[in-house]
């Protein structure tokens, strides 16, 4: 699915918390569309939009994700891949798969039947909350990228990352745990990513532990609510908009 905007209509979704990353001067910018939804307070690609949450941006589009949780970054170049080819029989080539190849290369007809077909893997990434990746990165369709992870430039990822791990190399690999397993526990148990940053600001969080403490409180006393989690096709919101 693809879009074509106005400048009228970007600075329309700008102000509704759906940013894209447009030159000032466009007049029109056609992009394609994320199949799922995001939410506002998000920043895009003029490359494409896609399914971000609140506080997340991303510097590039990739088709196959369909779900990018909150407050992530995400680094230009980001790709997704499937193995376009079997790896697990005797010859990876399509001359023994595809039909089209097997006639081209004089394969004979009569024996069209005996082709095995090769059908390609179609599940998406996915995403969590609180989510670094470098730029570069190459992902595997089918992997989850767990909350609060980070991965490192230039990374291959073929298998799924663990919450507030830090991945990297071709084929990445743990390079470290991101916080004391402490306040990971802590992270996970409490969610922080429900809130807005407006209620998360005064929690001290460039400092984990005293931050993971000041959450638990605030939410004990009732000080902070969560954030409504309301995600809507860009298509959707731009019929919103006024007309004239």
């Amino acid at each position: 699915m693809s879009l074509t905007l106005t400048k009228y209509q970007l600075r329309w979704l700008a102000k509704k918390g759906v940013r894209i990353n447009a030159p000032a001067d466009v007049d029109g910018l056609r992009i394609p569309e994320a199949a799922n939804k995001l939410e506002v307070l998000s920043t895009h690609s003029a490359d494409g939009v896609m399914p971000l949450g609140a506080y997340s941006y991303a510097h590039s589009f990739a088709r196959h994700v369909e779900y990018v949780g909150r407050y992530c970054s995400i680094g230009a170049g980001l790709q997704t891949f499937t193995n376009t080819h079997p790896v697990d029989r005797s010859s990876t080539s399509p001359a023994f798969y595809q039909r089209r190849k097997f006639r081209e290369w004089g394969g004979d007809l009569d024996q069209g039947d005996l082709l095995v077909p090769f059908e390609l893997e179609s599940a998406k990434v996915r995403i969590g909350h609180d989510v670094w990746i470098g730029d570069t990165v190459r992902i595997r369709e089918g992997v989850s990228i767990g909350d609060g992870a980070i991965i490192a430039a230039y990374a291959l990822v073929t298998k799924d990352v663990a919450p507030f791990t830090v991945v990297g190399g071709v084929p990445a690999r743990v390079i470290r745990q991101r916080f004391d397993p402490h306040v990971s526990t802590a992270f996970a148990r409490l969610q922080w990513w429900q809130y807005s940053v407006s209620n998360l600001i005064s929690l001290q969080p460039d400092k984990p532990a005293r931050f993971a403490i000041a959450l638990e409180k605030a939410e004990a006393q009732g000080k902070i609510q969560p954030m409504p989690t309301d995600r809507i096709l860009l298509r959707d919101l731009l019929r919103s908009q006024p007309t004239g």
